[in-house]
């Protein structure tokens, strides 16, 4: 059985899962999360390569990097068994919840024909169109958590992108209604964008208004490979080799986005 739920803050109210706020967070595989160094942010984040980290670094039995293909995966029974370690757990259960992700027994555990944490769909929306795309348009114009570029040159200077922002705005004169809401200036009216507008932006517009636009061309290159594994995601129907396909592009495609 997959439940399907038009709120996805609910879902993960009912699954009692703690998300990013737990160090394991999260709720598909055990991978390990990581407080941004000198920072005070609360949340975690999982690179897949973390042997540069403070803490990593600190501790000889610490993951050193993840295989995106062979992440250590949760099941039904380890997820169970720690939301009735944390759910008994007399002192220190925040604590507890904190490390497992894991905030105590869901009211799903009563029906047999539901398993964690394969019963429930992934949040295409907030995940993709809310996350991982805004994301990269700061990664790409040196605004990402006041993180610098690196040691490659993967920013588009501040008059280009300011370039690919009227673009954007103009390009609502040539597209029909029927298309979707008209798509402001990315480089000045981002706070403004829905998922909606990321969506129609990433896979209509971004590949033509990006093109020649980094100092590489790999970046673009690699760009383009995001959103032709998205367009198939997006498919009505989806065959069993485009699924190996999908599982095999995107795990090449972060550990590339890592490099």
């Amino acid at each position: 059985m997959i439940l399907l739920f038009g709120d996805i803050p609910a879902m993960a109210l009912l699954m009692r899962m703690k998300g990013h706020n737990g160090i394991l967070p999260c709720r598909m595989c055990n991978i390990i999360g990581l407080r941004v160094p000198d920072s005070r942010a609360t949340t975690h984040y999982v690179p897949l390569d973390r042997s540069r980290h403070p803490v990593v670094r600190a501790d000889p039995t610490a993951t050193k990097e993840y295989n995106p293909s062979d992440l250590p995966l949760r099941t039904h029974d380890e997820i169970r068994s720690r939301a009735e370690e944390v759910q008994l757990c007399a002192s220190g259960e925040d604590d507890l919840a904190k490390l497992y992700g894991i905030k105590g027994m869901s009211i799903f555990f009563h029906l047999s024909s539901i398993l964690f944490p394969n019963s429930f769909p992934y949040d295409f929306m907030h995940l993709i169109w809310e996350n991982l795309i805004p994301n990269l348009v700061l990664w790409w114009t040196n605004t990402f958590k006041a993180l610098d570029q690196g040691s490659e040159p993967y920013e588009i200077s501040n008059h280009v992108w300011q370039a690919v922002g009227e673009a954007t705005a103009a390009s609502g004169s040539n597209i029909p209604s029927a298309y979707g809401v008209r798509v402001p200036n990315i480089a000045k009216n981002r706070s403004y964008y829905s998922a909606e507008m990321w969506s129609f932006w990433t896979l209509y517009l971004g590949p033509v208004l990006l093109r020649g636009r980094f100092q590489r061309q790999k970046y673009f290159a690699h760009f383009v490979r995001l959103v032709r594994l998205l367009n198939t995601c997006l498919q009505f129907e989806i065959t069993d080799e485009e699924i190996n396909n999908l599982r095999q592009g995107f795990a090449q495609w972060v550990m590339d986005y890592e490099a």
